[in-house]
């Protein structure tokens, strides 16, 4: 994987070489490789390796090829040698990920995005015919930004190297402020700043000097268009897939390292892993809390070590090891780096921050590679809740009190509640949500300290799509596809990454985000996923096949990251009130946030871990997100 950037001239201006400087300087990283520099006149393209894979060493982006098109990328290839057949390649164990990627794009030039599997962002310059191609896989995992002004069009990987420009404005954008804010996410290709767009995952973007024009290459799979024979070939065709995605996922120079929760798709991650190492192991690390956490109870718990261990018990070759505090510091905590390294609010930095004691761990054991089961829950776990409206639109009576009957049993509920919760509440509309939580008519208030003054002159009471941010006030969808579309399009935390990657040398690898295991699992008929009362039914069974114990196949509870947050946030709480203070001198800060909101927080803070989790969102979310923000904005104020 990569970082890159570039800067096209378009009144055929040379790009000086201070402004090559300065884009290789913004893309420094933890253990990334010097500057690589394309340089064509009005067009310059810098390139920064990291080092992830045995191919790594021999990259050479960006790198020309035989049509004189231009290639630098942020790529980790998937289904590598499929892609390497229908090239005529014979034995691309040696090809690094660039070549292969450009070969690709020189034959099949956009056409090319569909048989590429893994995760990517590109530029494709083709000096004979003007025209430049930014493209990105569809999970996401690998940021690209774009301005295009009057004189110059400019893209990178990360924010800061745009940042870096003279010629790119710097202004913010309210709105996107705003959305960022309350997780509106019904405008994901804007950033913060006014001048700076995303690319989306799973789209293109062609330039010319007078044109710009943005493709969608990929869509969701639609849920039940793919049918199979069996319950048994499901299972078959679905263990195929899994494994094929995790052990694409395995390619690293180093130890293979995964994190492993005890839950369904961590668990289903490592178990792959193991089966496929053997007789080597995979290292799998659990965060363990240091402090107290709230009780256990019937939904959720908050130390993650016991199933892990258990899990980790079931196979020979998965060697198992907790991970707590460390006197380590690589400036994780400091909020001030985060703003530099991400050029925006970061989401959850105090959640980040705590799983940097895994990176040290890694590093001293030689590993950089990190593999998870974030995003498992769209596609390979999903619920299958959505099925019962499904079958209430489609009259199938007998079969829709048979299951709501059936999952009223496993949640200890009665029929009439669970049929309101599970089928009915899809229907209800948003203004009856907001009147059975006692929310005001700012709905979006519940968890963001978004200034009510702001929300007014950006007319969010008529503009926000209430259908879609229903999923943010806790009502479930009729729309598998809807549901799906909220689940993967947080664009502005897919920014993270990147940034993650850029301090802590690790790449973080997501193979339930696989194309491939996205399209399969999100292709099956949602019977799969929900049957006789028991959701998640099929990674279900797929871990009680490779002998995954019952406490974790059959487990109801949610396993919760960062259990002990309260502890840590109460011993910033001087710090806090400090940041808080700070912000009265902020315009920008003034502006968009409800201060007084966020002092009250700090004010009525909770008395203990057992209190405070039921407020979790408004700490985490509203006060140290709205913080977060704050700073920022005071941050780009100084700078600006």
């Amino acid at each position: 994987m990569s970082d890159f950037a570039g800067i096209w001239h378009l009144d055929d201006r040379p790009v000086p070489t201070d402004l090559i400087e300065r884009l290789g300087n913004a893309l420094q990283a933890r253990e990334i490789g010097p500057a690589r520099i394309w340089h064509g006149g009005p067009v310059a393209i810098v390139h920064r390796q990291h080092f992830f894979t045995p191919q790594d060493d021999a990259e050479a982006m960006p790198c020309a090829g035989a049509s004189g098109a231009v290639l630098s990328a942020d790529v980790t290839l998937a289904a590598r040698s499929g892609l390497a057949g229908a090239l005529g390649e014979p034995d691309p164990r040696s090809r690094p990920d660039g070549s292969l990627l450009l070969q690709a794009l020189e034959r099949w030039d956009a056409a090319a995005l569909p048989r590429i599997y893994g995760s990517f962002a590109l530029a494709l310059y083709r000096p004979d015919q003007r025209r430049l191609l930014l493209a990105r896989d569809p999970a996401g995992q690998c940021s690209l930004f774009v301005h295009r002004g009057p004189r110059l069009i400019a893209f990178a990987t990360r924010l800061r190297a745009l940042l870096a420009l003279p010629e790119v404005p710097r202004h913010l954008d309210e709105q996107a402020l705003a959305d960022q804010l309350i997780m509106d996410r019904c405008r994901p290709h804007r950033t913060v700043y006014r001048a700076i767009d995303r690319v989306l995952p799973g789209h293109a973007m062609q330039l010319t000097p007078d044109t710009q024009r943005t493709e969608r290459w990929w869509s969701l799979p639609e849920a039940g268009s793919l049918r199979l024979g069996s319950d048994a070939d499901v299972e078959a065709a679905a263990a195929e897939v899994l494994d094929r995605a995790v052990g694409d996922a395995m390619r690293t120079r180093g130890p293979v390292a995964a994190c492993l929760t005890g839950g369904l798709d961590s668990g289903s991650v490592v178990l792959s892993a193991a089966r496929q190492l053997a007789p080597a192991s995979v290292l799998a690390l659990t965060r363990v809390p240091q402090a107290a956490t709230a009780q256990a109870n019937a939904t959720r718990y908050y130390d993650e070590s016991p199933r892990a261990r258990l899990l980790a018990a079931s196979h020979p070759g998965i060697d198992w090891h907790t991970v707590s505090d460390d006197a380590g510091d690589w400036g994780e905590y400091d909020a001030e780096r985060w703003w530099q390294e991400n050029g925006q609010p970061m989401r959850a930095p105090l959640n980040m921050a705590w799983f940097f004691p895994f990176y040290r761990f890694m590093h001293e054991r030689g590993a950089n590679v990190l593999m998870g089961g974030e995003m498992g829950n769209a596609f390979y776990s999903y619920n299958g809740l959505a099925r019962l409206p499904e079958l209430l639109r489609d009259h199938q009576w007998r079969t829709l009190l048979a299951e709501t009957r059936s999952l009223a049993k496993a949640e200890g509920l009665s029929l009439r509640k669970a049929a309101q919760h599970h089928v009915l509440r899809p229907f209800v509309p948003v203004a009856l949500l907001r009147y059975w939580q006692r929310l005001p008519a700012a709905f979006w208030t519940r968890y963001a300290a978004l200034h009510p003054q702001l929300a007014d002159e950006l007319g969010l009471q008529r503009n926000i799509d209430r259908d879609r941010y229903r999923l943010r006030l806790g009502g479930r969808h009729r729309s598998v596809r809807a549901l799906r579309e909220w689940l993967t399009g947080h664009a502005g935390a897919m920014d993270g990454w990147s940034t993650l990657r850029a301090i802590s040398g690790v790449n973080v690898r997501i193979p339930l985000a696989d194309r491939r295991v996205v399209e399969f699992f999100g292709s099956l008929p949602l019977d799969q996923f929900l049957r006789d009362g028991v959701s998640r039914s099929l990674p279900r069974r797929l871990l009680a096949a490779r002998g995954a114990p019952p406490e974790i196949h059959a487990n109801r509870q949610t396993g919760i990251q960062h259990g002990d947050w309260f502890a840590q946030l109460s011993a910033q709480r001087p710090e806090l009130q400090r940041q808080l203070d700070a912000l009265q001198g902020s315009a920008q800060a003034r502006r968009v946030l409800d201060l007084s909101r966020l002092q009250s927080l700090v004010e009525r803070w909770p008395h203990d871990a057992q209190a405070a989790e039921p407020r979790r969102e408004e700490y985490l979310q509203m006060l140290v997100y709205g913080l977060q923000m704050g700073g920022f904005l005071a941050w780009h104020e100084r700078n600006a």
